[in-house]
């Protein structure tokens, strides 16, 4: 009898182990703080195809997306402020847009949170067909030079014109449409253009050189970000994590894959020559246009939102607190390292 009750004992014993080993390997197993398994379907505006949102494409055509428990469905509007209409009006969840302009629109009663850093720094480079014309170091050797940029306000007309006010200069600047930089060039009614990627690379490539960059001048710049509303953010945390995380997964992915993300990026833009569209993605890495981190520093912030009080678009600075929305960004930042092949 008593061997018998040792023998119950034990097994209930052994049973009580097991059920807490079990316990304890999945509690241990299980990262708590990751993006939920079960698969979300979002929508993602942005203003339309455009090289530079390079760490959007690879999020979604390298699989990044789905692998965080994504669906995403991209939209093109025809402008960022009809993207950010667009996330308000709740036709997309998150916008890829200049990040400012959830401060704009705060000042209509519509806030804005931005989630991500997409395009960090400003992605002009001062290109020329003059063969004797010197890399340009100091704004006061833009002296006698006529500049073309896109029309004002935009950012690259604004911080061509303060280069030039910089230096004791009258600003020497012609507008013209995004798309006609080198035809402007080519026809000698500027000396000098600026121009994003792939564009510069296409114009090197066809004889011409650069002079100047933004990108070295201004530093940190928070061009274009990951924006949403408030209210999702505090209904749908998890969509927040998880987009952070693809996106800071397509950062290192970027950078780790170069010719995987030529692939992704040559079917997103067949029209590019692949060795312009390597000549371009090698520029905007190294200047970090495309940035290590989704994190947006609050000095990038800052030259955004001074930009903004500069051209009127709005009255004082906006504090970083206020629009941007780093919790999930630092979190991204730490946890969502790619990995080569996974």
């Amino acid at each position: 009898m008593l061997a018998r009750k040792t023998t119950g004992v034990l097994i209930i014993f052994i049973v009580l182990l097991v059920v807490s080993v079990c316990v304890v390997w999945y509690l241990t197993s299980t990262d708590r703080s990751k993006p939920t398994a079960t698969v979300q379907k979002i929508t993602i505006a942005q203003a339309g195809d455009f090289f530079l949102y390079a760490p959007l494409y690879v999020a979604s055509d390298a699989g990044l997306f789905s692998k965080n428990g994504l669906e995403v469905r991209l939209i093109s509007t025809g402008g960022d402020e009809k993207t950010w209409a667009a996330v308000i009006s709740g036709d997309a969840q998150f916008g890829v847009a200049d990040p400012t302009f959830v401060a704009i629109s705060a000042t209509r009663g519509q806030p804005g949170r931005v989630i991500a850093s997409i395009v960090n720094g400003v992605p002009f480079w001062g290109i020329t067909f003059e063969g004797s014309m010197q890399p340009i170091k100091n704004p006061t050797e833009l002296n006698n030079y006529t500049v073309g940029t896109f029309p004002s306000p935009s950012t690259a007309y604004t911080l061509q014109k303060r280069m030039f006010t910089e230096a004791g200069l009258e600003p020497r600047i012609r507008e013209g449409a995004f798309g006609t930089m080198l035809a402007m060039l080519k026809a000698k009614q500027v000396d000098i253009a600026l121009e994003l990627e792939p564009n510069v690379s296409q114009a090197v490539a066809q004889g011409a050189h650069v002079v100047y960059s933004l990108a070295d001048r201004y530093g940190d710049f928070a061009i274009t970000g990951l924006t949403t509303t408030p209210a999702l953010i505090d209904r749908e945390p998890e969509f927040v994590r998880a987009v952070s995380c693809s996106i800071q997964q397509a950062l290192g992915f970027i950078r780790v894959e170069p010719n995987r993300t030529l692939e992704i990026l040559q079917r997103r833009f067949p029209e590019i020559d692949s060795a312009i569209a390597k000549s371009a993605l090698d520029r905007v890495v190294q200047a970090n246009i495309i940035p290590e981190t989704v994190v947006i520093s609050r000095d990038a912030w800052k030259k955004a939102i001074d930009l903004r009080v500069e051209v009127g678009d709005i009255s004082t600075p906006s504090r970083y607190e206020q629009f941007i929305y780093d919790v999930d960004a630092k979190w991204a930042a730490n946890t969502c390292q790619y990995k080569s092949g996974k």
